[in-house]
């Protein structure tokens, strides 16, 4: 198929709070849309892209992170603000107050070592004093009462010093008890421990006493008196009452004495300690060696006390409390700031996203064909005010250099159109010059068949003055086609009519192509009667492009389906022949006016008027190579809506932008 001719018939993880307390750590196409100005006839290439939905989205997307982003740094700057600083003074005032805890600690072990270094010099110098052969054991046991024993043992006693003191034989028979005066004359059950041990370091035993028995710091000593040998002890009780007395007069929170033997088989619970505490320090469970709980509350000190492990606790819930004071005071005001930074960064972020929307909202308005489109100014400064002087300066040089492609491409479009009127008034004036010089000279030459000879020229006269005519009648409805009438119509149905109207059944076999039935195609709509014109345009240029092919080679092929597209539903109109295709040398300029291969018989404008028309209907237009019958064809590609009907018919064409596609 090569050019055309217009047939008669027209009609778109910094660790948390919690955790610090611890430990802290750290293809080709003659795409046409609906221009804004409509002050041409034929398309126009224009300088701008247009604007899709889903580049719309995109942008609308970005300004959406742009606005969030600028919160979530602000609310990410407090955030890590609150929490340094929350982390931080944890970290110092636990360190502190871990600080000061161990120096207590220390003062208090320092002062419970100090009272039973005490303990154990007293009883020292009493064993030195009783060995006095004046004042010791032999004064005591000189008496013969048993009650002068007694006071004496007893007048020697002292309250958190020396709190036992009795004389045995060797055989374990108490002779005076200073702290139990009945056990006289009794046998003593911790003899044998006695016996076995020096006595020179102090020792822990279980005391009997007039209530059972009490543990008792003790010292002991194989004294002679009288020319036999006896065994003096003295020591100090540390009994639950002695402990609350040491740890009252401390400041200890807890004292527990526990055997220092591990215990009897592996996995066993340690032995139960006797303990003394302040109220409110776990008074449900007994205090043990290995339990973790109390190794949690407690800072603890150990050391060995006559075969016994001593513990000294301190209560460590006071830090504990510190800490979450620090992190409830951080939380209340880290979601106080948390509100002042949302409010501050949706405020910055809309002083600083406006402009850019602003800019946004301009550039999809500049991308659409409305290059008057200017960002108003605001309260912009500094770069941003630069960037929205920038864009409106870009906005007018685009919106002036449109103006003048414009006025240029008319002129060229005016030069071409005159160039192909000139050639096309020179065909017919041609013959008419000739025919007046015949009959002239006839005339002068008085010839016998003069009336023939004027018969025959003012004929062919004639015929050429008509083409003139034809020429000029198919220009004016190129230059101006009457405004348009959008209905809705059914695509089918209209290509039906051009096929009957326009392709002879017994030359050309008809292949259509569309659904139907309930997946019929949906309506589309437009102008009827421009519509029909392009299409039998189209057709009949592929009914003329297989005149020469034998019989029963000729093929035509219509298609209608409904495309994908970014801008949204569109029906695609396909019309493929089997005819020798589009001629390369007219593959570029196949659109513009007057540019044909058939002589004088096309006038060049059939295929620029389908051009436009599609272009009118926003649409698109695209020629190439038929997949289907190898020979031409013609892709137009309708919106199911129309789009905004123009305010202008202008009567001045601009020169239509055109490719094909191989």
């Amino acid at each position: 198929m090569t050019a055309d001719d217009e047939p008669a018939a027209a009609g778109g993880t910094a660790p948390t709070a919690a955790e610090v307390g611890a430990a802290p750590a750290p293809t080709t196409t003659t795409a046409t849309t609906t221009a804004t100005n409509r002050t041409s006839t034929a398309p126009a290439t224009t300088v701008a892209t247009p604007a899709t939905p889903l580049a719309t989205a995109r942008v609308g997307t970005w300004l959406l992170h742009l606005r969030g982003r600028l919160i979530l740094a602000l609310l990410a700057a407090v955030v890590v603000a609150v929490g340094a600083g929350t982390v931080a003074h944890l970290v110092e005032v636990s360190a502190r107050l871990e600080r000061d805890l161990a120096a207590q600690g220390g003062r208090v072990t320092g002062a419970i070592r100090t009272d039973l270094e005490q303990t154990a010099t007293a009883l020292d110098e009493e064993l030195g004093s009783a060995a006095d052969p004046r004042a010791g054991v032999a004064r005591l046991l000189s008496s013969g009462r048993v009650e002068d024993r007694f006071l004496g043992a007893h007048a020697r006693l002292t309250m958190g010093r020396l709190e036992v003191l009795k004389i045995l034989q060797r055989d374990g028979t108490i002779l005076t008890s200073g702290h139990w005066p009945a056990s006289f004359g009794a046998l003593d059950p911790l003899i044998a421990a006695y016996v076995a041990t020096g006595g020179r370091l102090p020792r822990i035993v279980d005391e009997a006493t007039p209530q059972g028995s009490a543990p008792a710091l003790e010292r002991w000593a194989v004294l002679r008196s009288g020319g036999r040998e006896v065994l003096v002890v003295a020591g100090r009780f540390l009994d639950g009452s002695a402990l609350e007395r040491l740890r009252a007069r401390t400041g200890a929170d807890l004292l527990a004495l526990c055997p220092a033997a591990p215990p009897a088989r592996r996995g066993a619970e340690s032995p139960e300690c006797l303990s003394v505490r302040t109220p409110e320090l776990l008074p449900d469970r007994a205090f043990r060696a290995d339990d973790d709980a109390f190794a949690a509350r407690l800072r603890l000190d150990v050391f060995d006390v006559g075969g016994f492990r001593l513990f000294i606790g301190l209560d460590r819930s006071g830090i504990d409390t510190v800490r979450r004071g620090i992190v409830v005071r951080a939380v209340v005001v880290g979601v106080l700031a948390v509100v002042f930074a949302v409010v501050l960064g949706a405020a910055l972020a809309a002083r600083i996203v406006r402009p850019i929307e602003s800019l946004a909202d301009a550039a999809r308005a500049l991308a659409g064909g409305d290059l008057s489109t200017r960002v108003p100014p605001g309260h912009e400064t500094g770069e941003v005010r630069e960037l929205v002087d920038a864009f409106n300066r870009m906005a007018a040089d685009l919106e002036q250099g449109q103006r003048r492609l414009l006025q240029a491409e008319r002129v060229a479009a005016w030069q071409e159109i005159a160039r192909g009127l000139a050639h096309e008034l020179k065909n017919p004036l041609t013959p008419i010059l000739s025919a007046m010089t015949v009959v002239r000279r006839a005339r002068e030459l008085q010839r016998a068949d003069f009336d023939a000879i004027l018969t025959e020229q003012s004929k062919a006269v004639v015929e050429e003055v008509m083409r003139l005519k034809e020429l000029a009648d198919a220009f004016a409805r190129f230059a101006r086609l009457p405004e348009q009438r959008p209905e809705p119509l059914r695509l089918d149905d209209l290509v039906d009519q051009v096929l009957a109207l326009y392709v002879p059944a017994d030359l050309v076999a008809v292949d259509r192509g569309w659904p139907t039935g309930d997946a019929r195609l949906p309506e589309v709509v437009a102008d009827k009667n421009q519509l029909q014109t392009a299409l039998a345009n189209l057709v009949k240029n592929a009914v003329e492009a297989m005149e020469t092919l034998e019989p029963g080679a000729a093929r035509l092929r219509a298609g209608l389906a409904v495309v994908a597209s970014a801008a949204g539903g569109v029906v695609e109109l396909t019309i493929d022949d089997s005819g020798p295709g589009i001629a390369p040398e007219v593959a570029g300029r196949l659109f513009t006016p007057y540019v044909t291969t058939k002589g004088s018989r096309g006038t060049g404008l059939g295929l620029a008027l389908v051009h436009r028309i599609v272009a009118e209907h926003g649409g698109s237009i695209e020629a190439g190579r038929s997949p289907v019958l190898a020979g031409a064809r013609f892709a137009v590609r309708l919106p199911l809506r129309p789009p905004p009907t123009p305010t202008e018919q202008g009567s001045m064409p601009s020169a239509p932008s055109v490719s094909t596609t191989p």
